[in-house]
């Protein structure tokens, strides 16, 4: 299904989210890693909700704060783009993919949701 969805103009869509949710055009090559805009407590408040909904917390502990079957997302290295590609086409026998499921917004909010984590006191 997955690369069905890719061969199918996914990818395309999937760039495009990927600049969207950076605030990059696809064609600036600049580094991704850094998000477009402050983060806005109403997006991550959603993207925390398709978190638990979505049952990433399964696999991601604590919110995504602690490693458990996968990686701890909090403070995690990868840039943007990985994020939200994994996010969208998942990883076989690893991550399901959300690309299908999900809209724009919610990609951006996930993504808004994962660069908010911090620590809980």
């Amino acid at each position: 299904m997955t690369k069905r969805w890719i061969n199918g103009g996914g990818a395309m869509l999937l760039a495009v989210l990927c600049s969207y949710a950076t605030g990059l055009s696809p064609a600036t090559g600049a580094d991704a890693s850094t998000p477009a805009s402050p983060a806005d407590p109403a997006q991550i408040a959603h993207g925390k909700s398709l978190f638990i909904s979505y049952g990433c917390g399964w696999c991601h502990e604590d919110g995504g704060r602690k490693a458990g079957k996968c990686p701890q997302l909090m403070n995690t290295p990868r840039d943007d783009n990985f994020i939200l590609s994994r996010i969208a086409t998942g990883s076989e026998g690893k991550m399901p993919a959300f690309g299908i499921a999900l809209k724009e917004a919610d990609f951006r909010d996930l993504l808004m949701y994962i660069r908010s984590l911090k620590p809980e006191p």
